[in-house]
């Protein structure tokens, strides 16, 4: 039988790094054990604060990748200071501003205008719009049977909406987070009158949709009662082949007890409450310096931000946190292994209940003991389901030192048993059986219309 062709449409692709680009990565390695031949069409020119070569690596031969070139990604990484990462644009400080030349300055300016005004729904618009219409050239060019997009950036999904107006190919939007409901979602009036309208579109025109937790589903089918049949669940999760042997757990008792967190850390997902209770332990005496290191393995501070490194100093916190910054991928879950338990950190925000962050499955085949910091919702639902850790609120320092305290008196133990439901390959045999029941639905319209003519 002749091999199903689907294009995926992704912002974000090696050589970017980052959990994100996880999800199309693995889908594009692995579909094709499924009867799906892929082309990946993605941006160029971004510039990412998670850069990582290494997941090239990972991309079958047989997947043919298009690029794209964001023009205002390319502007941005000219801009010293700036930084394009997951869709969202961080501030310089006010001091860092100041030092700026003037024409620099008068540029930033310009530049939050159109973010605001111009730039709707996201800085990748233009891009998404570009590769709308090279997405409608290579459906007819290459016979692309089904369309897949993800976002964020959720002008992603315009550019699915292009190339399936233009074609008619079945399309599959899926969303790792909401749209107009996310979180950081903070428009008003006219701006956010048309981001919905946008969305609706999104929706009404998509053959499918799908998205990443239970949460999700709940909020898109109340809001799209119509489609609730169409919109399906495939989790975020773990490629095992990306792991390292994991090291024996004999942890000598003269080395300290490492907690790892890997991930970015932003105002909204704040490091402030662990900080605040590793200090009070060592304050106390409960625990002595050399008994106990914090990794970090990602983006600790933006470029232009200072927060959580100033808060180390003002701390005194400097010989027990060790920053090591964005590591390449196999680095990074080699210490995921290593240590003697990982950290989560949530958001703050109430919506963040919805949420299940992609490193947590990661967590969970690392098999050690993880510390979440979390609002109550369906990630700690499945972390006490995997009996995988322990709960803490995100803003209690006390909660979370006593949690701390807690997990460094257990003994090392083996790891966890993996739940095989989490595996990338299981997710891209979803997608595939999802995208074959997409294209045989229109091939059945398109039968039926042809009768129809012919009556």
């Amino acid at each position: 039988m002749k091999r199903r062709h689907a294009l995926i449409i992704c912002h974000d692709f090696p050589p970017v790094g980052g959990i994100a680009v996880q999800r199309p990565l693995k889908f594009a390695k692995y579909l094709g054990e499924f009867g799906w031949k892929v082309t990946v069409l993605t941006a160029d020119h971004v510039y990412s604060a998670t850069p990582d070569p290494s997941l090239l690596d990972e991309i079958p031969e047989d997947v043919q990748i298009v690029r794209v070139t964001d023009p205002v990604s390319k502007q941005l990484a000219r801009w010293s200071g700036r930084i394009v990462g997951d869709g969202s644009t961080s501030t310089p400080q006010a001091s860092a501003q100041a030092r700026r030349p003037l024409w620099k300055r008068l540029a930033w300016g310009a530049w939050k205008w159109a973010q605001e005004h111009a730039l709707i729904p996201d800085e990748s618009v233009v891009w998404a719009i570009r590769a709308g219409f090279a997405a409608r050239r290579i459906v007819r060019q290459r016979v692309i049977d089904c369309i897949y997009t993800t976002s964020g950036p959720q002008s992603t999904q315009l550019a699915g909406l292009i190339a399936s107006a233009f074609t008619r190919t079945p399309w599959i939007a899926d969303f790792r987070d909401p749209w107009t409901d996310n979180l950081h979602f903070h428009h008003r009036g006219w701006r956010a009158a048309l981001e919905r309208h946008l969305e609706r579109t999104v929706f009404a025109r998509a053959s499918a949709i799908v998205t990443v937790t239970d949460g999700f589903w709940r909020l898109f089918a109340a809001k799209y009662p119509h489609r609730a049949l169409d919109i399906h669940v495939i989790r975020n999760g773990v490629d095992e082949a990306d792991f390292p042997p994991a090291p024996a757990r004999r942890r000598n008792e003269e080395e300290p007890f490492t907690f790892f967190y890997g991930g970015i850390l932003y105002p909204g997902r704040s490091a402030d409450a662990l900080f605040q209770a590793v200090h009070r332990l060592l304050q106390s005496g409960h625990i002595a310096p050399n008994r106990i290191r914090i990794q970090f393995a990602g983006v600790l501070d933006y470029p232009g931000h200072h927060h959580h490194a100033r808060l180390i100093r003002e701390l005194g916190l400097e010989a027990v946190m060790e920053p090591l910054g964005y590591l390449p991928r196999r680095e990074a879950l080699a210490r995921m292994l290593a240590a003697d338990a990982t950290l989560l950190i949530g958001d703050q925000s109430e919506q963040a209940k919805d949420y299940v962050p992609g490193k947590l499955y990661e967590y969970l085949y690392a098999g050690r003991p993880i510390l979440a910091m979390l609002r109550e919702g369906e990630a700690a639902d499945l972390i006490r389901r995997e009996q995988a850790g322990i709960i803490v609120p995100p803003d209690d320092p006390d909660a979370i030192a006593q949690a701390m305290l807690h997990l460094m008196a257990q003994p090392a133990t083996e790891r966890r048993t993996w739940n095989p439901a989490y595996s990338r390959r299981a997710q891209a045999q979803q997608l595939a059986r999802l995208m074959d029941d997409a294209l045989a639905v229109q091939t059945e319209s398109t039968a039926w219309s042809s009768m129809s003519w012919d009556v």
